[in-house]
């Protein structure tokens, strides 16, 4: 135990003397910045209200002189609308008083603000609003982005000990370690833990970052989960590359494997779905949605590590064959 302890504190003093492994580790951080630019200037830019049929043209008329007004049919449709991804008010007309309507999880101060707003409008005195409690749906775009981010942020952190392990293999550290008293159990275990602590340190980021704090324990269990997953990335690495130069083409290859997998996801048919079953990246994607929408993601992560391990094996079987390691002595 205490070989394994100290193997793991030299690993995270190797991985952060390397210049471009500190870059690929605030990498995700940098681009959820660039996320909260750039869904937050398309949510702020500009104030919009969302109508109904039942609100009379002449009152529709005054709203649009002080917001860009968006159109829908019915009282559902609104309120689908004002349940999306941004922050948007609607506006009705029930039993002849006009109510707004709003998701309540805003900034504060949005709903009395467009309170006002509506009200000094129409020209009357400060009209009720409602928060409806609905589920969010968010946007396509928005969960895509999110889910490469912590994706990535997940990814690295094996990556990075996938090439910390390459240059063990290149430099002759793995064959001294198939005869040293580590086990690969050991070996394998000196690996995973500090990538995951990456993986968790990554996630926590971008989760402060996009103002999540109410789902960082999700997130940090959707990066324990992935345990098997990030031993896969790492072995994977080492397995298939010899030297740094063989590792960046196979990194070519696992990167967009592991990233896209599971967001390819959206754009199948619902009856082959399925098919994405077997792979943890699918289940991976799949609780970064669920967590979006505060859905309950339960047997997502239990796939999570049921999928992961059954993969995890053979990649292991790989591994050995490929550098030599016994399996057990």
């Amino acid at each position: 135990m205490k070989s394994i302890i100290m193997t793991i504190v030299r690993e995270l003093k190797l991985i952060f003397r390397d210049g471009i492994t500190i870059y690929l580790t605030i990498s995700p951080a940098v681009l959820a910045l660039i996320f909260i630019f750039v869904f937050g200037s398309v949510q702020e830019s500009n104030i919009s209200l969302t109508v109904d049929k039942s609100l009379p043209q002449d009152l529709v008329t005054k709203l649009e002189s002080v917001a860009d007004i968006e159109y829908v049919d019915n009282l559902e449709r609104l309120k689908e609308r004002v349940s999306g991804v941004d922050s948007i008010a609607g506006v009705t007309m029930e039993d002849g008083n006009i109510r707004l309507i709003v998701e309540g999880n805003e900034a504060q101060g949005f709903a009395e603000s467009r309170q006002k707003l509506v009200s000094a409008a129409l020209d009357t005195e400060l009209i009720p609003y409602t928060a409806e409690t609905v589920e969010a749906q968010a946007s396509l775009a928005y969960t895509i982005s999110m889910a490469c981010i912590f994706l990535l942020a997940l990814f690295i952190g094996g990556s990075s000990f996938g090439l910390s392990g390459v240059s063990e293999r290149e430099s002759g550290v793995i064959r001294a370690v198939s005869v040293s008293p580590m086990t690969l159990g050991g070996y394998v275990i000196s690996k995973i833990i500090p990538s995951l602590l990456l993986g968790m340190i990554g996630v926590s980021a971008c989760t402060l970052i996009m103002g999540r704090v109410d789902a960082l324990p999700q997130f940090l269990l959707l990066a324990l989960c992935s345990v098997f997953v990030s031993g896969m990335i790492i072995f994977l690495i080492v397995a298939f590359a010899g030297n740094q130069i063989a590792a960046v083409g196979v990194l070519k290859i696992v990167m967009p494997l592991f990233l896209m997998v599971g967001i390819s996801a959206v754009f199948i048919p619902e009856r082959w779905i399925f098919l994405y079953y077997v792979f943890p990246m699918y289940w991976q994607y799949a609780v970064i949605d669920t967590v979006i929408s505060n859905g309950e993601a339960t047997f997502q992560f239990l796939m999570i590590l049921v999928t992961g391990f059954a993969w995890f094996i053979p990649v292991m079987i790989v591994f050995t064959k490929k550098v030599k390691m016994k399996a057990w002595r």
